[in-house]
């Protein structure tokens, strides 16, 4: 396939390696798998802020995560049904789509990583200060810890996609079957060093995080 035969804003998507006689079935269960995702985890979500008794700390942190859940298998799994209908030839995406892809992707990998240190946060204090615990997790409280979890991979992410969307780009192919940044500044012929310092830094942050808090002594 030419790369004069799309734009300079489209991209092809080159990640799927399924059979055409699997594809059906693949979408069947996909499908599948998305609507249980989405119907569990938004049940959860109205059941937590419908019954008053459950307007715990606890509960409402893991409100974070169903709405994580319900945020990234919406960025992924539609666009993957669409492809596994779509012939090889025709499976695009504009470049702006992809960044926009990309930056939900790595938000919603991140966000799993934050709502995690704070929802271990809340464990921390209700075992190792079970009297103070109401004192110290107001709602008010977890109202910040949940607006931090989401605006600090927010901040990291827009950082490390503006990084790859400066680079001027010399390819035109996404070897797997969705964008991400690693994908993004492969299109270029540029040095990606900076890109790489960045990203170094951003994994060592964001997991060495939680393993630092693990090994805290009580």
């Amino acid at each position: 396939m030419e790369n004069s035969t799309f734009g300079k804003d489209i991209l092809i998507l080159e990640g799927f390696n399924i059979p055409s006689q699997s594809c059906i079935p693949s979408f069947i269960l996909l499908l599948i798998v998305y609507i249980f995702i989405m119907v569990s985890n938004i049940g959860l979500v109205a059941l937590i802020f419908r019954n008053s008794g459950l307007h715990q700390p606890m509960y409402l942190l893991l409100c974070n995560m169903s709405i994580n859940d319900v945020f990234g298998a919406s960025i992924i799994i539609p666009h993957v049904l669409r492809d596994l209908l779509t012939p090889d030839s025709q499976r695009v995406i504009r470049y702006m789509d992809c960044v926009v892809q990309a930056f939900c992707v790595h938000l919603h990998a991140s966000a799993s990583h934050t709502v995690l240190m704070i929802m271990a946060f809340d464990r921390y204090v209700a075992i190792c200060n079970p009297l103070r615990y109401s004192t110290i997790m107001t709602h008010r409280m977890v109202l910040g810890l949940s607006v931090w979890a989401w605006a600090i991979p927010f901040l990291m992410v827009g950082i490390l996609i503006g990084l790859s969307v400066r680079l001027s780009r010399c390819r035109w192919i996404i070897v797997h079957f969705s964008c991400d940044n690693a994908s993004l500044f492969k299109l270029s012929c540029e040095s990606v060093l900076i890109n790489n310092i960045y990203g170094l830094g951003y994994t060592v942050v964001l997991l060495g995080r939680p393993s630092a808090a693990s090994r805290s002594p009580t």
